[in-house]
């Protein structure tokens, strides 16, 4: 019993020593306090994997210490904790990551390897900055996650009662209205829209048959009103992406898918209003087919409706876009072609920028834009080192220019300005020698070429017939086009055979009409002295004549 009593009295002490110890245990084992540790010195949204950069200190991001080993990232904020307002003393923010990171201004679906385009900028992309070599496709998007994008509109035809008879009844009230509604009212009713059968109330619900605004306007008869600009292109797919309802026009189902790939559509699907959308460029009301002079789209009116846009300071100011295109364009070639001279073939805006699908091409799409119509020369500089992906290499644009495309000549060879060859290579370089050469032979045959017209037109202007000169010269001028595009594989013997061609067949045409002018002055000279021979006769015989009839007796 004894015993039992000192056991218990020596337990009793050990438990009071315990209780009294464990406080100053529990703060030993705390760590230190919070504002001596580093805070977290960027936003927490996509950065959750603090291992990602920390444990190997990847771009410059501060290593975790030894004693840190085998933490886990849920651990790493429970010490560490986000900064709020401005740097707290003893923080040690990695000078990298702070701020927010860009977002990926794209989708992921088929464009998992970043480094693809990003590692050297191909398209235009943004390069990997220095002090993220190194760095993962999947490290990327540990920082930097896709854009948030506006939940899809479905296209959904509104809900409205049908119209009674030839003509909305929206119309007849509006055109009594007066002033914009009235204005309104004309416009639709001159519309393709309207044509085919098209009523306000597709559009903006409601009900026709009302005779009141309240009854016709409301929320009952599925009246929406104005839509919203984020809702347009849905609006105009619920019938334009019908194939049930286009193809009995001819019209492409797939205008609404192009344009959400668009730059605008992707703008507006991100909140940006200052967009173009089916109404900015199709009349709004006063819809009128492609065909129609009058429509905005009309091929020869579309630079004036793309630069009510792009040639606005204002508007395009947020984008850091240059407003000089227009201008560019309609001094060039296509411009002066399409708007002056007014050949339908020549290309505008949308040519190569496309309509719905309005996106500008990059660099290494530049050559299959130009390609769509110079696919002759397309073929030919594909086969050149031009056509390389190294960074650097020249495209269609880095010698003739975006919009502003100007005539193309020989002077280009040997010109320093800005896209000349000239600019690129230096005149002591190898490849400037090459150049030399080429110009030479393309010169050499135009110069034959243009000698040989000139007989021709001399031949010609003395009355002989040069119908055969002019079908050889004819293929005189094919060869030396063919050699003005073949010079763009920078082959030289290819670009000799082509403009050898040509030089033989003009100067061959060249001899044959100077032979046949040289004949001509010989029969020209022979006649002249034929005729003077015959008049000598005439005269002399003349002559005689009048000696006879003197020399006869006198009837007296």
């Amino acid at each position: 019993m004894k015993h039992l009593l000192i056991r218990l009295s020596w337990l009793i002490l050990l438990a009071i020593a315990i209780t009294l110890l464990v406080p100053y245990l529990t703060v030993q084992a705390q760590p230190p306090a919070q504002g001596d540790i580093p805070q977290i010195p960027h936003v927490k949204e996509g950065r959750e994997n603090c291992l990602g950069c920390h444990e190997k200190g990847v771009g410059g991001a501060e290593k975790i210490p030894p004693d840190h080993a085998g933490r886990t990232n849920e651990m790493c904020v429970l010490c560490h904790k986000f900064r709020v307002g401005a740097p707290s003393a003893g923080a040690t923010p990695a000078p990298t990551l702070v701020g927010t990171p860009r977002t990926i201004p794209h989708t992921l679906e088929g464009r998992e390897q970043c480094l693809t385009c990003h590692q050297t900028g191909v398209g235009g992309a943004p390069r990997v900055p220095a002090n993220h070599a190194g760095r993962t496709n999947d490290q990327c998007r540990t920082c930097h996650q896709p854009r948030v994008i506006a939940p899809e509109i479905v296209p959904t035809r509104v809900p409205h009662v049908p119209s009674v008879g030839k003509r909305s009844g929206c119309a007849d009230c509006h055109l009594q209205l007066g002033g914009r509604s009235a204005e309104i009212a004309k416009q639709h009713i001159a519309s393709i829209h309207a044509e085919r059968g098209v009523d306000c109330v597709d559009c903006h619900g409601g009900d026709p048959t009302k005779i009141t605004k309240a009854e016709a306007m409301s929320r009952v008869s599925g009246y929406v009103g104005v839509p919203k600009v984020q809702d347009v292109p849905a609006l105009c797919a619920s019938c334009h992406a019908r194939v049930d309802l286009m193809r009995q026009y001819d019209i492409p189902t797939d205008q609404y898918a192009k344009y959400k790939e668009s730059i605008h559509g992707e703008k507006l699907a991100q909140g940006d209003k200052n967009v173009a959308t089916c109404f900015t460029c199709h009349d709004q009301h006063g819809a009128k087919e492609v065909k129609d002079p009058a429509a905005n789209v009309y091929p020869q009116n579309i630079p004036a409706l793309c630069a009510g846009c792009h040639a606005n300071a204002q508007m395009m100011k947020p984008y850091n876009i240059p407003i000089n295109q227009d201008d560019l364009y309609k001094k060039s070639v296509h411009g002066i072609a399409l708007l002056q001279k007014q050949d339908p073939r020549a290309p505008s805006c949308a040519t190569c920028h496309g309509t719905h699908g309005a996106a500008p091409p990059g660099l290494t799409e530049v050559a299959n834009v130009c390609g769509s119509c110079h696919s002759a020369t397309q073929d030919y500089y594909l086969k050149s080192k031009h056509a390389g992906t190294m960074p650097g290499t020249p495209k269609c644009a880095t010698c003739h220019d975006y919009h502003g495309v100007m005539p193309s000549s020989e002077a280009m060879f040997t010109g320093t300005s800005t896209r000349d060859c000239g600019t690129c290579h230096p005149p002591a370089s190898p490849q400037a020698a090459t150049v030399k050469q080429l110009y030479d032979a393309i010169t050499a045959s135009a110069t034959a070429y243009d000698a040989a017209t000139v007989a021709i037109k001399r031949a010609a202007g003395t009355g002989l017939i040069v119908a055969p000169e002019e079908a050889k010269l004819a293929e005189s001028k094919t060869s030396l086009i063919t050699a003005r595009a073949v010079q763009h594989t920078l082959k030289l013997d290819l670009v000799k055979e082509k403009t050898t061609k040509a030089t033989d067949t003009a100067k061959a045409v060249q001899a044959d009409a100077e032979k046949a002018i040289s004949e001509s002055i010989v029969r020209r000279q022979a006649m002249i002295i034929v005729l003077g021979i015959i008049a000598l006769a005439i005269g002399s015989l003349y002559m005689i004549r009048r000696e006879l009839y003197r020399q006869l007796p006198s009837k007296e």
